[in-house]
């Protein structure tokens, strides 16, 4: 059917098309869809039932995959599936995944599908009480920011600081451990939108005056430390005072890759004294990663062993510190007695240890094994420091490989291993130096049913030397251990340069994880980054 349904669209399209050329605004899209789909949707926008509507869509959205090559046609499907499905709650999930599918389908809409989604989820939060208020703000959060962050990445800082701020009303409302951040974050976008003001008044004084060089020379460092666009900021250096931007911005415009060696040391010494003159975070961190990058590049290039190199190791040592330092100054704790969302601040290309993994709305996705047979496995950037909940809902999709949930217990780590050797035992890995088979805390049989969403549950707690680990699966308690820190260790090829922040990892076999949540029993939750 569905098949012979896009031949009838592909011969249909420029059938409709030549037929409605005259037509003033005429979309063969539309019409095509029209044509096909019109009768089903006016009977189901009649009769108003959301399962009607769930299954429409579910059809729609189907035969998007089925419309390749036809990205107009692939769009109306996905926001007539949107607008079918958005009304109701028991169908918006179907809404969500309408607008994700149309952002990967058509990239230039992505901000649509953004503020599609925000929609979304404002009208869940409205509606949401008790937990799930929670919970639906804090995802009403992440849409917004995602829709922020867009606008910022196309230029549109205003729209974007604007945007931080409805997310900051939000924050406020729940008490959400990220308010600090989504404040800090709107600060730094309404300084960029007074900047991108401030070029604009500039410009007009320069079109005034052409010859003015201090004018050139505000724009250029405005374009090269606030916006940190050193391309356009080479387009005003000629005739300026400081020899400095007119020796390296040119040259930095040209890329780090075009640096000969002795004047990456030299580009990385003037980004590291540019740092020290910005008093704002965001551009004083652009102007260190700089330094970081052209620092590296030498080290890359002067292999000799010299005073030089020594040098210039020590400057990128301290360019590393003081960003460090910046992000740790940034990132506030998380307090105790609230649920903190663990995959909102997963960033895939800093946070995975092995193996493949994408983002898939809120969810994280593995479908390979990591290195040398090893789990794939990422890491959740949040330390807790104190005794904590974890709870993790999963679903593995096929085979029979084991789930592993590294876990930090004070000083040291162990994980929570399910389905273990194929189905064998689940339990802690390792205890005495032995794997779940083997040691105090196996379960066995250890299997799990493919494509059914588990809920683990697992709440570490320690005093003195001494820790207690419970976990649950569904509810249920699998393991009641307690004993001594030094017994506990973690297997090798689960370890990671953060050992104090948990993780989730898959053996072989595609896993789903849907959501990782943390709620601190006493101490704090320290993110790794703001």
């Amino acid at each position: 059917m569905r098949h012979a349904l896009i031949i009838l669209l592909v011969l249909l399209a420029p059938a409709v098309h030549h037929a409605s050329a005259a037509a003033v605004g005429a979309n063969p899209a539309q019409e095509a869809f029209d044509s096909v789909y019109g009768a089903d949707v006016q009977r189901v926008q009649a009769v108003r039932d959301p399962k009607a509507a769930a299954e429409l869509a579910t059809r729609l959205l189907a035969a998007v995959n089925e419309a390749r090559g036809q990205p107009a046609f692939q769009a109306v499907l996905c926001e007539k599936a949107y607008e079918l499905t958005a009304p109701y709650p028991s169908s918006q999930p179907l809404a969500i995944e309408a607008m994700t599918l149309l952002a990967a389908c058509l990239p230039e809409k992505a901000v649509q599908s953004a503020d599609a989604i925000a929609a979304v989820r404002q009208r869940q939060f409205d509606a949401a009480r008790g937990e799930d208020r929670l919970r639906a703000g804090e995802a009403l959060i992440d849409a917004i920011l995602k829709a922020a962050d867009l606008r910022a990445q196309a230029g549109a800082a205003a729209d974007a600081a604007a945007a931080y701020r409805r997310a900051q009303t939000t924050a406020t409302a729940i008490k959400s451990d990220r308010r600090p951040a989504i404040e800090a974050r709107a600060k730094e976008l309404a300084q960029a939108a007074m900047t991108v003001q401030e070029i604009e008044a500039l410009k007009k004084q320069l079109e005034a005056n052409p010859a003015d060089a201090s004018v050139r020379e505000k724009l250029a460092l405005l374009y090269l430390v606030w916006l940190d666009d050193p391309a356009t900021a080479a387009k005003y250096v000629d005739g300026v005072q400081d020899a400095a931007l007119r020796k390296f911005v040119p040259a930095v415009a040209k890329g780090i890759e075009a640096a000969p060696e002795a004047a990456c040391a030299q580009i990385g010494d003037w980004y590291a004294g540019l740092a020290e003159t910005v008093p704002a975070a965001g551009p004083k961190a652009a102007m260190l990663a700089r330094a970081k990058a052209y620092y590296t590049r030498f080290l890359e290039l002067h292999t000799t062993d010299d005073t030089e190199r020594t040098n210039v190791s020590a400057a990128l040592k301290k360019a590393e510190t003081d960003l460090e330092k910046l992000s740790v100054s940034s990132a506030r704790p998380y307090a105790q007695g609230k649920w903190i969302d663990l995959l909102a601040p997963v960033d895939l290309a800093k946070d995975v240890v092995q193996g493949v993994w994408r983002c898939e709305e809120a969810a994280v996705t593995t479908t390979s094994k990591g290195t040398e047979g090893g789990p794939a496995c990422v890491m959740l950037p949040v330390a807790p420091r104190g005794d904590y909940e974890l709870e993790v809902r999963f679903v593995r999709k096929s085979g029979n490989g084991a789930v592993e949930i590294p876990l930090p217990v004070g000083p040291t780590a162990v994980a929570v291993s399910l389905s273990r050797n194929s189905g064998e035992a689940s339990g802690l890995e390792l205890v005495g130096g032995k794997r779940p088979p083997d040691n105090e805390t196996s379960v066995k049989p250890g299997s799990l049913e493919n494509n059914h969403e588990y809920t683990l549950v697992c709440k570490v707690s320690v005093v003195g030397n001494n820790a207690a680990i419970g976990v649950t699966l569904d509810g249920n308690p699998i393991i009641s251990w307690r004993g001594p820190l030094t017994t506990l260790s973690l297997h090798p090829n689960l370890r990671w340069p953060h050992p104090e922040c948990p993780g989730l990892g898959a053996f072989h076999d595609p896993l789903v994880f849907k959501s990782a949540r943390l709620r601190m029993l006493s101490g704090e939750a320290k993110p790794l980054r703001p």
